[in-house]
């Protein structure tokens, strides 16, 4: 039920919105916190005044219950888009669009197309990834990631802190806006604040993303925001979401956005560029991964624990116990390799839907967490399946690349 609708009721009223695209839009503007020059607006979907899908939740509910996630986000984009450029919106303001990441790897239908791209061409767009979903299908999140961050302004991510794992996910994304969860402006202080906000000053003074702060609604939220570190501001203090043609003339100011690109590596191996630290066998390397695993996730913190073995005997009962004893909703575990199962269990994640070839002859331990950053990475020798070359990294960039590696061979589950 939705507003007292009967859900099939509903659903009849979404099927048909998307098919006569008659999603509306309205803006919500962002603003410099030292100076409250206006520098961009955020679109929000609306649906019809007085239809039981007006509320952006009751919409967005909709797409996810009738499983037309996809169709409903390029709807959404296309609506923003003529909107914007309908109010002449100046090229020089930044436009946020959300995006479903189950939508990021998709292709805009034909009928869409033409003024989502005349608006990604005209303005300096920058796709807001929603917390919703970021695990369900790590390789295509991260496809469509660098399938978009090509053509737009940057990438930002959404109510970062909302869960744990928007903080896991977050040097994965390498966003060049991060935008805090209201609760840190809204709230005052709480028990999560200090882990949310040491993992965001990490990720900004390692990649220049820029720190914005959601649900600002009184002078003293502003000030709070400023003071914790945030450069642009949002929320009903600064005005509440309207059509661009209702809102005020302000001055404007040009933000220019910056963020590291992530490296990309064929292998995790490769993620060492040749700096190796020696030669070992099986029984080392499992005490080496086992140190990195426990130190990721040691106190309790948002992380990634990402394993790749050359042979299944190598996850066996007594390692599929100790694995899933570290799966907590703000961790994700996964092993990968060959003859593992396509999802090994016990919460643990594994290939799924995914299918990518084997990576033969390697061996990989990844624990990246909010607090640190390490990996063990080897090969077998030529014509040796007992001994390694193997090297321990805790380099950061060099982290990620091996996690970002690990993860693209990650799909979504198999349906049950």
């Amino acid at each position: 039920m939705t507003g007292g609708y009967d859900a099939a009721v509903v659903h009849r009223e979404f099927d048909r919105l998307l098919r006569e695209r008659r999603l509306q839009t309205v803006f919500q503007p962002i603003v410099h916190l030292d100076t409250g020059a206006t520098i961009g607006y955020e679109a929000l979907v609306r649906g019809p005044m007085r239809s039981p899908l007006a509320r952006p939740d009751a919409l967005l509910a909709a797409a996810y219950q009738t499983n037309h996630v996809v169709e409903f986000d390029w709807v959404a984009r296309a609506s923003a888009c003529r909107a914007a450029m309908a109010a002449g919106l100046d090229k020089d303001q930044l436009l946020f669009l959300n995006i479903e990441p189950l939508a990021l790897d998709s292709d805009a239908p034909r009928d869409l197309w033409p003024d989502i791209k005349k608006a990604f061409d005209m303005f300096q767009v920058v796709l807001e990834i929603t917390e919703r979903s970021l695990d369900r299908d790590p390789g295509s999140l991260l496809d469509g990631l660098d399938r978009q961050r090509r053509i737009v302004a940057g990438l930002a991510l959404d109510d970062v802190g909302s869960n744990p794992l928007t903080l896991s996910m977050l040097p994965i994304i390498a966003p060049a806006v991060i935008k805090l969860d209201p609760r840190i402006t809204q709230a005052g202080p709480i028990s999560t604040t200090p882990q949310v906000l040491d993992a965001v000053y990490r990720e900004a003074e390692r990649t220049g993303a820029t720190i914005l702060a959601e649900g600002i609604e009184t002078a003293e939220q502003s000030y709070l925001a400023r003071s914790l570190g945030a450069d642009l501001g949002q929320g009903r203090y600064f005005g509440a979401p309207v059509s661009l043609a209702e809102r005020a003339t302000r001055t404007n100011r040009a933000v220019h956005l910056r963020a590291t690109t992530p490296l990309t590596v064929a292998t995790p191996f490769d993620a060492l560029h040749g700096h190796l630290t020696g030669r070992a066998t099986a029984s080392l390397l499992i005490s080496l991964g086992h140190q990195l695993q426990s130190c990721g996730v040691d106190p309790p913190v948002p992380a990634l624990l990402l394993t790749h073995v050359p042979d299944p005997h190598l996850f066996g009962p007594t390692e599929r116990r100790r694995l899933a004893r570290l799966v907590d909703p703000g961790v994700l575990v996964a092993v990968l390799g060959p003859g593992v199962p396509a999802e090994p269990g016990d919460g643990i994640r594994g290939v799924g839907l995914r299918g990518e070839p084997d990576l033969v002859g390697e061996w990989a331990v990844v624990a990246l967490s909010t607090c640190s950053a390490g990996a063990l990475l080897a090969r077998a020798l030529p014509g040796n399946q007992t001994e390694f070359e193997f090297g321990v990294t805790h380099d950061t960039p060099r982290v990620i690349a091996a996690a970002r590696c690990l993860l693209r061979r990650l799909g979504a589950p198999t349906p049950r």
